[in-house]
């Protein structure tokens, strides 16, 4: 959790200046396990809450404080203007899982809420969300506006979105690294004989495969093992084929089974993502 932001100028910072609530007590639950037939202990506590300022840190005054408790600050990210006038938070660590009507963005003009955005507005496929034990992450982690008061960040399906300072999106392009017809999707990767490897579709990020869609693949075994290393279907010290299949997210370029040129993410959603595709 992050309890300071300051703009790129270095001028203004945003911090808590006000609690509205602090509980420094433990509670505990006792919790009964179906499996063992037992019952066990939970604690947990509940976060303090504030209020945020934002400082001049030349003049040393707060310029304005943002009353809004929900919005759990400390848990985002604020992108703050050089002039202290906009602020953004983002939800690009959020808690739980994706689900495409949690609000994700939200733009303020000094203490004021201009426009909130949720998931879905900027993830089309749910499946291009990653995972941690108790968090998800959608976006890559740079954010800033520029001198004209814009903000662009890059989601998981290697799209950019750059909105306004209210949060009007002005534009929506696919990342140059990656060619429109190009395919990205997680599957699993089995050597069916020389030089040959079948796919089932587990999921698809870009592109038009169908869950469990199995492809047949021709692929020398040595760019196989190129891409995918040791686990790519032989046996480390044999050159003896393996029957179990890996799973790996793979990109589709010119027909061909290819390398990525570029950082992938970790997307290791489970398959009910394409359930919650379908869901409006």
């Amino acid at each position: 959790m992050t309890y300071s932001f300051k703009s790129p100028n270095l001028r203004f910072e945003l911090k808590p200046c006000d609690t509205i609530f602090s509980d420094k007590k433990v509670y505990t639950d006792s919790i009964y396990d179906s499996k063992t037939k037992t019952y066990y202990v939970s604690s947990y506590s509940y976060p303090d809450r504030y209020y945020w300022g934002l400082y001049d840190l030349q003049t040393k005054q707060k310029l304005y404080t943002i009353k809004n408790d929900s919005l759990f600050i400390e848990m985002k990210t604020a992108v703050i203007s050089d002039d202290g006038q906009n602020v953004v938070f983002i939800d690009d660590y959020s808690g739980g899982f994706a689900f495409k009507g949690i609000e994700i963005m939200t733009f303020y003009e000094k203490d004021n809420l201009i426009k909130s955005l949720k998931l879905g507005e900027l993830i089309q496929n749910l499946c291009a969300v990653t995972y941690s034990v108790s968090h998800m992450t959608w976006c890559s982690s740079n954010f800033e506006f520029n001198d004209k008061k814009e903000i662009t960040l890059e989601t998981f399906e290697f799209y950019k979105y750059t909105f306004n300072k209210n949060g009007e999106l002005i534009e929506k392009q696919s990342d140059e690294l990656f060619q429109t017809d190009n395919t990205l999707a997680v599957g699993e990767i089995k050597r069916k004989g020389r030089n040959k490897y079948s796919v089932k579709v587990n999921f698809c990020i870009r592109g038009k495969l169908k869950p469990d869609e199995i492809l047949e693949i021709e692929c020398n075994d040595r760019e196989m093992k190129k891409l995918y290393g040791k686990l790519y279907g032989f046996l480390k010290s044999k050159n003896k084929a393996m029957t179990k299949e890996f799973t790996r997210t793979f990109l589709i370029k010119d027909s061909k089974i290819q390398k990525a040129n570029f950082p992938i993410p970790n997307y290791n959603s489970r398959n009910y993502c394409n359930a919650l595709n379908s869901q409006e």
